[in-house]
């Protein structure tokens, strides 16, 4: 008997593991418009360039990680923290949260690991332009090919959903507004992984966690792994590019000392700028994180919308995305 034909839009983590999870059952294929997978899973150099953490309550994702072989260690917290302050720097002991893990490797290795166990096609440069039904099938238009499917699942930023693609039928509006609204998580970031010889701070008795409201670097964080040291900071808000790298260096240096002054790499993800992950109504930094999870389908139910943001807990997260993926393959 013949199988359904799915297509996966997008082959970030939520793409991925839905294509995974649905293999056996349907004909999948995946398309993604980078030239890469994993979506805002990114590393340079070794490091997280975009989501780096996962947290004990998240068991979606840990079970994962674990049944693809890999391992997590903790965020180094280990020590003082250090507040950028107009009056100078000030060092202070922070209060203690819940334990972050970060994943061996690098969380690059759950998409590597996850596309070992993908045995359906993955086609990359393959931007969808556009969606229409035609009789019983969707027909899926990219910027070089055309493909038919019985139904799509798109897993990009809804917003991203709503604005890269063309649908016939058109959405309705009350859906285009659904998804209008719908933040892109971590859209408005831009990610600074500063690496060192030595990881000097922590034999000073500093866990590399600090704030600053002066920038460039608005929150720091460790982000050594097995073989390298690095800090890492999310840009502030205000922050300006000129001189950018020689500004991050000196802020470092005034906050951790002289040994700050001489990296061994500087490396920069400006997520306002991937046409494939933000929109302009996502370069507005998020004063808190959104109140996510939805449900939406078109064309009959033979589009369904997913990926993080859709999810109902942990939305915009690791978790978010694999809770999508799990949902989805448990409704089709």
């Amino acid at each position: 008997m013949k199988k359904e034909k799915i297509l996966i839009v997008g082959a970030g983590l939520s793409g991925l593991y839905s294509a995974v999870l649905l293999q056996d059952r349907y004909d999948v294929e995946v398309l993604e418009a980078r030239e890469r997978t994993g979506g805002r899973i990114l590393a340079m150099g070794g490091h997280d360039m975009g989501p780096s953490w996962v947290w004990g309550h998240q068991k979606n994702i840990l079970q994962l990680i674990r049944a693809l072989g890999l391992e997590l260690f903790p965020q180094y917290t280990q020590g003082l923290s250090v507040y950028d302050a107009p009056q100078g720097v000030q060092q202070f002991k922070a209060p203690e949260g819940a334990l972050s893990y970060r994943i061996k490797g690098g969380v690059s290795q759950l998409i590597a690991a996850l596309e070992k166990r993908l045995h359906a096609p993955l086609r990359l440069n393959e931007k969808v332009v556009s969606l229409s039904q035609t009789e019983e099938k969707i027909s899926v238009k990219t910027v070089s090919s055309s493909f038919k499917a019985d139904k799509v699942i798109i897993t990009l930023p809804p917003r991203l959903a709503l604005e890269s693609i063309a649908y016939s039928p058109a959405l309705p509006s009350s859906l285009a507004s659904q998804l209008q609204h719908i933040p892109t998580w971590m859209g408005y970031a831009a990610k600074c992984v500063v690496e060192y010889s030595e990881a000097f701070w922590r034999e000073e008795g500093l866990s590399g966690f600090g704030v600053s409201h002066l920038g460039p670097l608005g929150e720091i964080h460790d982000a050594c792994t097995q073989h390298k040291a690095a800090l890492f900071g999310f840009v502030h808000s205000t922050a300006t590019f000129d001189n950018f790298e020689e500004a991050v260096i000196a802020q470092l240096t005034r906050l951790y000392g002289k040994k700050a002054a001489n990296p061994l790499a500087v490396y920069m993800a400006d997520w306002k700028k991937e046409q494939f992950t933000s929109t302009l109504l996502d370069r507005m930094p998020l004063r808190e994180h959104p109140s996510y999870g939805f449900e939406a389908t078109h064309m009959e139910g033979k589009v369904l919308f997913a990926g993080t943001e859709s999810a109902l807990s942990d939305g915009g997260y690791l978790e978010g995305a694999v809770l999508s993926a799990m949902k989805l393959a448990k409704s089709l």
